[in-house]
């Protein structure tokens, strides 16, 4: 991730409207996560409880979910076309990026946008699914989908020289500005396995095999930047270098428990991505970008000397990525016509969407009636905060399809700093 030196005249802010430039400063941050393609089979349903599935799963929703509850699955589901969208930041709200938007900022507005950003910078993460199809019957399944990531952070003192201008006797340094962005395809095996059936208690395990076949990675290697400004002249000088590939393979597995007890209570235990790789081979490219600039002034009217640059390119050599792991226990119960469940997630790295914060996921579905179950949910912790959801489901005959949207960090539409959407439908027989 790069941003190149401005280089007004001494002592002066830049010129142009600042909406325009924040746009460019987000333009930056999506640029990284374009590459962004998981399987979004059991998304739906979940994200419409707030993300509480681990225990909740059955039939083709288990695969992606819990395949230990595969083991208690019957009858046959074909998934049908499926898609999410998740894009979160850690800085502006629905409302303050309304109030940013074509506005003109005065000294208050500069001071609180400068303070909505952490120190760490303004951080964008987005992950988009799609399943293409997938079918359970009883304990076993199959399904293909695709799944793209990315994240990206630019350092605060970008926001610094974007709302200020270059002050003289001020060094702005860009240096924690990183970022990455992958997709891959995904052909998936499941089956789950009954290991102890009692006369109150089924206990079961299961996994998910998957094969991956990677579309994209890029991910920034290296990256710094600083504009020094004195009372008579501007230099500074900025790099960054990245490294990316169109093709690769590689494998996941999850691994899950599952366990029934009387009273209808169920529990789960699953770790995502147990073990994973994918190798990147195909057109492996470095890229370094390099910009100098020394002496700028008012009195220099040689610019082309003052300011070089250098944009290299060459094949780089194949590198191997893994996927975020994290361990998630769930509880699921029915009271009546509500289906209740929460979950905990625990990620053992922070990456993306997973986050060694804790996560708690609690949702509800309602069978009002035998063709319409709303659902609602909440969440707290992990990477992207508290937020709210709902979702819904209907099933006409064999039938059903499902919608769901949550808010990320944030409980009220205008406090939410991202959102999610969900829709997908399926046949079950």
């Amino acid at each position: 991730m790069y941003r190149g030196i401005h280089t007004p005249c001494t002592g002066t802010a830049p010129r142009g409207p600042l909406p325009l430039r924040f746009s460019l400063a987000i333009g930056l941050l999506l640029a990284l996560l374009i590459p962004s393609l998981v399987q979004a089979q059991g998304a739906v349903r979940a994200w419409g409880m707030g993300g509480a599935h681990t225990a909740a799963a059955r039939g083709l929703e288990a695969a992606e979910y819990n395949p230990a509850a595969l083991a208690f699955s019957s009858g046959t589901t074909v998934g049908l076309a499926t898609a999410a969208v998740d894009v979160h930041n850690n800085a502006f709200s629905l409302d303050r990026y309304n109030e940013i938007t074509g506005a003109h900022l005065n000294s208050a507005d500069k001071a609180q946008i400068m303070s909505d950003i952490p120190d760490g910078g303004l951080t964008l993460d987005a992950d988009v699914r799609a399943s293409v199809f997938g079918v359970q019957n009883g304990n076993y399944a199959v399904s293909f989908g695709g799944f793209g990531s990315g994240q990206g952070n630019l350092d605060k003192d970008y926001f610094d020289l974007v709302l200020y201008g270059n002050t003289p006797g001020e060094t702005i340094d860009f240096s924690n500005t990183w970022g990455e962005g992958y997709s891959y395809g995904s052909a998936a095996v499941s089956y789950g396995h009954i290991l102890k059936d009692g006369d109150t208690t089924r206990l079961s395990a299961g996994f998910t095999a998957r094969y991956l076949q990677g579309i994209y990675e890029v991910h920034v290697e290296d990256a710094y930047g600083q504009l020094t400004t004195t009372m008579t002249e501007i230099s500074g000088e900025a790099f960054v270098s990245t490294l990316s590939s169109s093709g690769g393979q590689g494998y996941g597995l999850d691994l899950g428990l599952a366990l029934e007890m009387a009273g209808g209570l169920s529990v789960g235990l699953v770790v995502d991505n147990l073990t994973t790789r994918i190798d990147w081979t195909g057109d492996v490219e470095a890229n370094e970008f390099r910009v100098n600039a020394d002496e700028i002034n008012l009195l220099n009217s040689d610019l082309d000397a003052a300011v070089t640059d250098a944009d290299t390119t060459y094949t780089g050599e194949g590198y191997t990525t893994h996927l975020p792991r994290r361990v998630r226990v769930g509880a699921a119960k029915a009271f009546g016509a509500f289906h209740v469940a929460m979950d905990y997630v625990q990620g053992l790295e922070t990456r993306g969407t997973t986050s060694t914060n804790p996560l708690v996921n609690a949702g509800v579905e309602w069978h009002l009636v035998g063709a319409l179950h709303p659902r609602f949910g909440a969440s707290v912790g992990g990477a992207q905060g508290q937020g709210l959801s709902a979702g819904l489901g209907m099933k006409l005959g064999f039938w059903r399809l499902d919608l769901a949207a949550m808010t990320r960090s944030g409980l009220k539409t205008g406090d939410t700093k991202g959102v999610a959407f969900a829709a997908g439908s399926s046949l079950e027989f």
